[in-house]
């Protein structure tokens, strides 16, 4: 009996997929949103919000990523996977200074423009 190999709508069927992914657009969003600002007022601010959620992104497709291949090798395709080494403690650090980032040039901007 042949098995079919899962291609990536049966991977993203399940709920803990469509978060990672609907999280993923969320912050891809949240980061263009922070470069258009950045393009309307270059301040450090706004660079700081830009930077910041880029990098909270960054976490997120690492972890959708991580996600896909672990679903893949526990499915029985291991030729899935890209094999990517993964330091989840460092990306983890990157994130959350990711969101300071973001928050600190969010407040700072909102202080400096409290009208606008």
């Amino acid at each position: 009996m042949a098995v079919a190999a899962p291609n990536l709508a049966d991977m993203l069927s399940t709920t803990t997929a469509v978060s990672a992914v609907l999280s993923a657009l969320a912050y891809a969003v949240l980061a263009a949103a922070g470069v258009v600002q950045w393009k309307r007022a270059r301040s450090v601010a706004t660079a700081m919000v830009a930077i910041g959620f880029a990098m909270v992104l960054l976490d997120q497709l690492v972890e959708l990523i991580r996600y896909l291949q672990i679903g893949a090798l526990l499915r029985g395709h291991p030729s899935d996977t890209l094999y990517v080494v993964y330091h989840r403690a460092f990306i983890q650090y990157i994130s959350l200074l990711g969101l300071w980032f973001a928050a600190v040039g969010l407040m700072w901007r909102s202080l400096r423009f409290p009208g606008r």
